[in-house]
C-alpha cells in the first residue's frame, strides 16, 4: 500500500477562539486583510465577536467584503480581486460557509498568480506558489473547507461548477468557535451536518482511503450521529456546536486526501442546473448514493456500523445493510426536525432537467476516486431513487 497524507493547516478550536484572529494575523506579519463573508453573517451579528477582537486588540478593524452569493460565482471572486488590490491588502480572512471560504480560495490563487482571469486557473495544480496569508474561519459545520485542497465556483457561461484544486488553497489557519455557529438556522445545520457526513463516509470507502483518512472519518461519522440531531434541537449549545465544528473539519481532512464520489458528483450538477444549497442537494443523494456502492463497500459499511451500533451482530452483509438502514432513518429524522427538503421534486427538478444533470455529473472529477464507474444508467437510477 502506498498513499501520502497532508494536513498543514494549524487549528485553533474552542470558546472565544475568534479573539485569537487579531494575534494570529500580527504572528503572520500581516496587518491589512480583506475580510470576506456575506450578507446573512453580517446581518445575523456574526461578525460582532470578530469587531470586538479587533477593538480589544486595538487592531484597525479590516476592510470587509460581504457581496458573495449562497453559491459563489466568477463574478463574487472577480470583485473581490479588484477590491484586494485598490487596497492594498496583504492577507486574506474568510468567515462564512463553503461559498465564502471557496471565494477566499479562488482570491488567493489570483494574487497569488497576479491573473485576473480566474477560470485560466481551473483544474489541478495550476498554481505555483500559495500566495497570501489566508485564515478561515467557518459559520457552518459541514463544508470542511477550511483544512481542505478544493474550491467549487459557480461559472454562469457554462452554467455549471468548476472546479479547483491545489495543496497551495488550504488555509494556513483554521479557527472553529462555537459562537459563529449558534444562529445558524436549523435547515442549514441539518444541511451541513448532512455534507459533513458525506464528506466522511465517501472518504472511507473511496479508492484513495487509506488508515489515516479512515481514522479521520471513522471519528467524524461518530462524531456527527452524535450530535447533529442535539445541534438542531438546541442550537445554542455551545459543546454540540463545537462537535460538529470538529467533525466538519476532521471529515474535511479526511476528503481533502481521500476525496469524494458520485454523492457529490450528483450533488454539484444538480446545485449547478436547480440552483439548490450544495448540503440539501448532498441530502437528496446521500442514500442512493451508498446503495450505489453496496456491491463494492459491504466491508466498509460493515466498519462504519460500529461508529453508530456497535451492538449489532451479523455477517458483513447484513451488517452492510444495516448501516445504510441506519443512514437512511437518520436522514429522515433530521428532515422531519428541520424542514429539509426530501426529494427532487421539491427543489424544482423535472424530467426536462435530467439530461443535463447527468451530463454534469458524469464529467464532474468527484466520481473518479469512486469504487464504481458513474455512468449514465448509475446517474438516472440515482436521481430515480431521490425523487
Amino acid at each position: 500500500m502506498y498513499f501520502e497524507f497532508l494536513t498543514p493547516t494549524k487549528v485553533i478550536a474552542g470558546d472565544d477562539a475568534i479573539f485569537k484572529l487579531p494575534f494570529e494575523l500580527e504572528q503572520a506579519k500581516v496587518n491589512k486583510p480583506i475580510i470576506l463573508t456575506d450578507k446573512g453573517i453580517v446581518g445575523a451579528g456574526i461578525l460582532s465577536p470578530v469587531e470586538l477582537a479587533f477593538k480589544e486588540y486595538k487592531f484597525k478593524m479590516p476592510t470587509v467584503f460581504d457581496d458573495i452569493p449562497p453559491e459563489t460565482s466568477v463574478e463574487s471572486v472577480q470583485t473581490a480581486f479588484k477590491i484586494f488590490k485598490s487596497e492594498n491588502c496583504d492577507s486574506i480572512v474568510a468567515i462564512g460557509g463553503g461559498s465564502v471560504i471557496d471565494t477566499a480560495k479562488a482570491l488567493r490563487m489570483m494574487v497569488a498568480e497576479n491573473n485576473s482571469d480566474l477560470m485560466s486557473l481551473a483544474g489541478a495544480d495550476n498554481l505555483s506558489g500559495k500566495g497570501p496569508v489566508f485564515i478561515a474561519a467557518p459559520t457552518t459545520s459541514g463544508t470542511g473547507s477550511e483544512v481542505t485542497s478544493v474550491a467549487v465556483i459557480y461559472d454562469s457561461k457554462s452554467s455549471s461548477k468548476i472546479a479547483f484544486a491545489s495543496d497551495f488553497l488550504i488555509p494556513d489557519i483554521a479557527i472553529l468557535d462555537p459562537v459563529l455557529t449558534i444562529s445558524l438556522p436549523k435547515k442549514l445545520t441539518a444541511a451541513s451536518g448532512i455534507d459533513a457526513l458525506s464528506h466522511a463516509i465517501e472518504a472511507y470507502i473511496g479508492i484513495q482511503s487509506n488508515h489515516i483518512s479512515k481514522a479521520l472519518s471513522f471519528k467524524a461519522v461518530n462524531m456527527i450521529f452524535n450530535n447533529l440531531i442535539d445541534a438542531i434541537a438546541n442550537g445554542k449549545d455551545k459543546k454540540v456546536r463545537l462537535n460538529m465544528l470538529i467533525a466538519s473539519t476532521i471529515a474535511g481532512m479526511a476528503f481533502s486526501n481521500s476525496m469524494v464520489g458520485v454523492v457529490h458528483s450528483l450533488a454539484h450538477a444538480s446545485g449547478a442546473v436547480l440552483h439548490i444549497p450544495h448540503g440539501v442537494a448532498i441530502s437528496l443523494f446521500l442514500e442512493a448514493g451508498l446503495r450505489e456502492n453496496f456491491a463494492k463497500c459491504k466491508k466498509e459499511y460493515s466498519e462504519l456500523l460500529n461508529t453508530v451500533k456497535c451492538d449489532f451482530l451479523g455477517d458483513k452483509e447484513s451488517r452492510a445493510n444495516e448501516f445504510l438502514k441506519v443512514v437512511g432513518d437518520f436522514l429522515k429524522e433530521l428532515r422531519r426536525l428541520s424542514g429539509i427538503p426530501s426529494g427532487l421534486k421539491e427543489v424544482g427538478y423535472t424530467k426536462e432537467t435530467e439530461k443535463r444533470i447527468i451530463e454534469l455529473a458524469i464529467s464532474d472529477g468527484s466520481s473518479i476516486f469512486n469504487k464504481i464507474e458513474l455512468t449514465e444508467e448509475v446517474a438516472r437510477r440515482m436521481i430515480e431513487a431521490s425523487l
